[in-house]
């Protein structure tokens, strides 16, 4: 509000502009709540879908239990009877049908499309499941650092022919090695970290072969293994949360390493990289 000389006041409409969010066109579903209709960028089209989906509040089914009104008109009946109806739904006021709604949401991990011609305005999302480049950092004392990174810098880092993920991280951490689905990890004991020959991957241990993990999938600073000789769970979770685990399963608290909490240790705090030569024998490789 703007103050005035004669200390009335007069109301302002500010506008400014949102570089958070990105709009998309979408179809009109049973999605359509009313919190949903708040996010549709056309007033007008939100009062028209309001009143229509009023108009469903309250119906119950045979059992009296209440129906989501959303579930009900927006149904391509339902849509078929708003757009019969749009008129008065619009308080007497002609409207198109409306089968497309544009609404916005945050830009969350929404990358360009591309930098030529308009391509810089339009973003798109990775898939879910597509977390594929798992980073792990060390800094000076040894400690290590953990990020998924995104796949939009993974291909701007391919085009360039460089490397899959950054070389060092935003605290300047060097880069110890990195990891993608299925890539086979070792969890040396404490004597093996500071002898590593003791470990001779050519010819390993009944209990050193049980302490090969698959690594699967990563969110953020999180890494999520299965073991090695996993095929498909006999108990649901059986290996953790969606039959994936951050540490090491104990199963066999012969070869389960505890950390100062006596909790199984963190695999990705201990680990070592494998990979598999061309002759099918299993390598150690901190690349």
């Amino acid at each position: 509000k703007i103050p005035q000389k004669d200390e009335r006041t007069i109301g302002v409409d500010i506008y400014e502009w949102d570089n958070q969010n990105t709009a998309s066109r979408v179809s009109l579903d049973t999605s359509f709540n009313d919190k949903k209709i708040d996010s549709i960028t056309d007033s007008g089209i939100q009062k028209i879908l309001r009143n229509h989906l009023e108009l469903y509040k309250g119906k119950k089914d045979d059992k009296g239990k209440e129906i989501a009104a959303e579930t009900l008109a927006f149904l391509p009946e339902g849509i078929d009877e708003m757009n019969k109806n749009i008129k008065q739904l619009n308080n007497g006021i002609p409207h198109q049908p409306i089968f497309k709604v544009r609404t916005y949401e945050t830009k969350g991990n929404k990358f360009p499309i591309g930098i030529k011609g308009n391509k810089h305005t339009k973003y798109v999302e990775a898939a879910k499941g597509t977390n594929l480049f798992y980073a792990i950092y060390m800094d000076e004392k040894g400690k290590r650092n953990y990020e998924t990174i995104p796949l939009n810098i993974v291909i701007e880092r391919q085009k360039q022919g460089l490397i899959s993920v950054p070389e060092t991280n935003e605290k300047g951490n060097n880069l110890l090695f990195y990891l993608s689905p299925n890539d086979l990890v070792y969890v040396p004991t404490e004597e093996e970290v500071n002898n590593q020959n003791l470990v001779d991957f050519s010819n390993l241990s009944k209990e050193q072969a049980q302490r090969i993990y698959k690594f699967v999938s990563c969110t953020g600073g999180e890494g999520h293994f299965v073991t090695n000789n996993y095929s498909k769970e006999i108990i649901s979770n059986e290996n953790g949360t969606n039959n994936k685990n951050e540490r090491m399963l104990d199963l066999n608290k012969s070869n389960t390493i505890y950390d100062e909490k006596s909790k199984p240790i963190m695999i990705k705090s201990i680990c070592w990289k494998l990979k598999i030569n061309r002759l099918g024998q299993l390598v150690k490789t901190n690349s």
